[in-house]
């Protein structure tokens, strides 16, 4: 198989006449004269070899796919020699990643010069509007930690979780084992506890959330029970864990099958969209051999002595056949590819879509480990007003829904809260006194 001319001009027009290696500062043609013509010094590389002989050939990629152009890089005479005689060293993974760098190095590159000719000619001034990010604030974490003695190792969490009591209310009860004892955010000391049968007999330890931001291992079993809860809100919204990648995704509802939710997106009351699908190549209308899965990383991460925010990054898993993951350094190169064609408005998208769909539409999110103890989180994204050049005219889409109504079923909860910590704080006042 011979490499197509489609690709051959992809692979130009992407590398922008450059060599692809890193520092390599070479022109790949000699201008013409008024006597010769011009001189093309480039070489066209495979990132995996052409035949199962050739550099690093031995790496599992069909036959058929090795001309295209997501396998090529463009070098110069003397980098191609030195890529393919050290095929150890200049590895498939490292390969790829050259090539991304360098064609997104020329893609800013020309798109800056682009954007201040076009200024240029038109007197663009800056603007001033609303940038959003990608956090989240906190606003209330529980103020307790309680822990009790515990004759289960770290490896016992499944014994453990089979003696809590499943609350009724719809509390969340996630806990740690660590040190010996068993670590959680509800009051083991009440009668109603999810973890008396855990606690029984036992004397219950109370500590300040601020004794634990500020030690350096207490912080760290701190934000582990923060992660725990995590677990447990996106589960009750049908996501899986990926304990590998720290990211929670959405699985297939049916083997074989594609899968929607229904969420508000930017500028639209409701819309459905993909969240599990296989794509489809656009020559053959057949689809591809994998699938993919939208997926999230989420974050708590303290900002000051007392604030916390909560950080949505959107990512992406990849699968065989909607189950079985395939390897990172096998779909690295193609994730990290798609991302970088996402601009403002693409990665603000994908942000209000987990955000509503972890938020159930709601201005925020309520996490009760009762009496009043609970993880309450704004939708409300962080933002801040800034003069700057702006976007692209086709990329400055407005953001409508930034946020939600608050209902009294909304108000209700927060109020109840309120009592139930009030109540409590008197409870422990009378113990103490």
């Amino acid at each position: 198989m011979a490499i197509s001319p489609r690709d051959l001009r992809l692979l130009y027009q992407q590398s922008g006449g450059r060599c692809a290696f890193p520092a390599c500062t070479k022109v790949l043609h000699v201008p013409s004269s008024a006597k010769d013509r011009a001189v093309a010094l480039s070489e066209v590389a495979h990132i995996v070899g052409q035949s199962i002989d050739g550099p690093r050939g031995d790496y599992p990629m069909p036959l058929d796919e090795r001309d295209r152009y997501e396998n090529l890089v463009l070098l110069c005479e003397e980098h191609h020699h030195v890529v393919d005689a050290q095929p150890q060293t200049h590895t498939v993974e490292r390969l790829r990643q050259m090539k991304y760098d360098h064609e997104a190095l020329i893609a800013d590159a020309t798109r800056r010069a682009v954007e201040a000719r076009v200024g240029a000619s038109t007197g663009a001034v800056n603007v001033s509007e609303v940038l959003y990010s990608s956090l989240l604030p906190v606003e209330r974490l529980p103020e307790y930690v309680f822990s009790v003695p515990c004759d289960y190792s770290e490896k016992d969490s499944r014994k453990v979780a089979e003696q809590i009591i499943r609350p009724s209310g719809g509390e969340i009860t996630p806990f740690l084992l660590r040190a010996g004892r068993l670590l959680c955010f509800q009051d083991m000391s009440i009668r109603e506890s999810p973890f008396k049968q855990l606690a029984r007999g036992r004397t219950v330890s109370r500590q300040s959330a601020l004794e634990y931001w500020n030690d350096v291992n207490l912080m760290r079993w701190y934000v582990d029970l923060l992660n725990r809860t995590l677990n447990k809100i996106t589960g009750r919204r049908q996501l899986n864990l990926d304990k590998n990648h720290r990211r929670y995704f959405f699985e297939q509802a049916e083997d074989g099958r594609p899968r929607e939710v229904t969420y508000v997106p930017l500028n639209q009351a409701t819309a459905t969209r993909q969240v599990v699908w296989q794509p489809i190549t656009k020559k053959t209308g057949l689809p591809k051999k994998f699938w993919y899965h939208r997926a999230v990383a989420l974050r708590f991460t303290r900002v000051s002595e007392r604030a916390w925010c909560l950080s949505i990054r959107p990512e992406m898993r990849v699968t065989r056949d909607g189950k079985t993951p395939i390897d990172s350094d096998r779909i690295g190169s193609r994730v990290t590819k798609k991302k970088s064609r996402m601009f403002n408005y693409d990665v603000l998208q994908e942000i209000q879509f987990w955000r509503d769909y972890l938020f159930e539409s709601r201005p925020r999110l309520i996490a009760s480990f009762g009496s009043g103890q609970a993880v309450v989180v704004s939708s409300q994204l962080l933002s801040a007003q800034v003069t700057w050049p702006g976007v692209p005219p086709e990329r400055a889409e407005s953001f409508k829904n930034t946020a939600y109504e608050e209902t009294l079923f909304d108000l209700a909860d927060l109020e109840r809260l309120d009592e139930a910590e009030v109540e409590n704080e008197l409870e422990m006042a009378d113990e103490e006194g």
